[in-house]
């Protein structure tokens, strides 16, 4: 009989229904969390099981369940379990009722029908498993008038004998405030931004100063007046001009060099951006520790990576560079981080 309700109680633990053969069904039901009023307690969700003398017919549940445990064939499992029901069926005839530990007990009524009596405290449920009733009793109603908050009464003017705005004192509220937003100003950080076109202007502006004084040749005494004559049209002096002198290929290595020290400049003042879903990027480090990651980061972005980012997709730190429309165009750039030493390896991959 012991045996009959251990293969029971298993098969409960992952079925809601177990069907004994000539004696009736077991059926566990889910109750939600409820509060008992008569003894202050907060009882939690459990399983309570229920019992149906008319489901008598075999579902091979039970049988398999001897089948797997004992190593038997089917047909001597349907025998074994037979005979353990004959020898239940007898002791509750003899004893009129008899407990099935942690399931509950069976019982015959006047009727001579079968009857069941679940345990109180439900039956076994993993998920459930841990939780325990909490005593909770309800608050009397001078309790209730104790805890009830207390309202706070202002004192107030009658009409007519309000202090003039000018008069009146400013609250210490008041004073603390200004004296917090006199003390205490926030600084925001501020960001330079300079533009390439405005460097290369600069550039041409002081390339064209320096030709000046550089190739300025003595003006002879009579030719003074002429020059004075035409002092607006020497003052303009056009690109043209500075190229035809000999020193035009210096000139031209100076504003390449100019526009390679922008191009540097824009480039240290790119953020990186976290790529939204569908976009390609570069990964440059994939699951780190935090402290790992910062230190890479830091490295990286030292050599060159500016636009390289921290970030956590699907619960991992990864290190992410850019974001792009397509697969090409990052492995474009990924060639380009490489082959300025920026990084050593990385791979692509479409968020998602």
């Amino acid at each position: 009989m012991m045996e009959l309700k251990r293969h029971i109680e298993i098969l409960l633990l992952s079925n809601d229904c177990v069907i004994v053969p000539n004696l009736g069904g077991f059926m566990a039901h889910h109750l939600d969390a409820r509060y008992d009023q008569a003894d202050g307690m907060l009882i939690p969700p459990q399983r309570t099981l229920g019992f149906n003398p008319q489901l008598s017919m075999s579902d091979s549940l039970l049988a398999q369940s001897y089948v797997d445990a004992y190593d038997i064939s089917f047909p001597e499992a349907v025998k074994r379990i037979e005979s353990e029901v004959h020898l239940l069926k007898k002791r509750i005839e003899t004893e009129g009722r008899i407990t099935l530990p942690d399931l509950g007990s069976l019982y015959v009524t006047p009727e001579g029908n079968y009857a069941f009596d679940p345990c109180p405290s439900g039956i076994l449920t993993p998920s459930l498993y841990g939780f325990g009733a909490i005593e909770m009793p309800l608050l009397s109603k001078k309790q209730q008038q104790t805890a009830a908050l207390r309202t706070i009464e202002l004192p107030t003017q009658p009409f007519g004998i309000l202090e003039p705005a000018t008069t009146r004192r400013p609250s210490k509220l008041a004073t603390i405030m200004s004296h917090i937003d006199q003390t205490e100003t926030p600084q925001e950080e501020k960001t330079i931004s300079i533009k390439v076109s405005l460097l290369r202007n600069l550039a041409v502006t002081a390339v064209a100063a320096v030709a000046l004084l550089l190739f300025a040749r003595p003006v002879p005494q009579g030719e003074s007046a002429a020059i004075e004559a035409t002092a607006e049209e020497a003052s303009v002096v056009t690109m043209p001009e500075i190229a035809k002198a000999e020193s035009a290929p210096q000139l031209e290595s100076i504003l390449g060099s100019l526009e390679k020290v922008s191009q540097k400049i824009q480039i240290s003042n790119e953020e990186g951006v976290v790529p939204e879903a569908g976009s390609y990027t570069i990964v440059l480090a994939y699951s780190l520790p935090l402290e790992n990651a910062k230190q890479f980061l830091s490295e990286i972005k030292a050599k060159g990576a500016r636009k390289a980012v921290l970030t956590t997709y699907k619960s991992e730190n990864v290190i992410v560079y850019g974001s792009y429309s397509s697969n090409s165009e990052a492995y474009s750039h990924l060639q380009e981080l490489q082959a300025d030493g920026c990084v050593s390896s990385g791979w692509i991959m479409q968020m998602k």
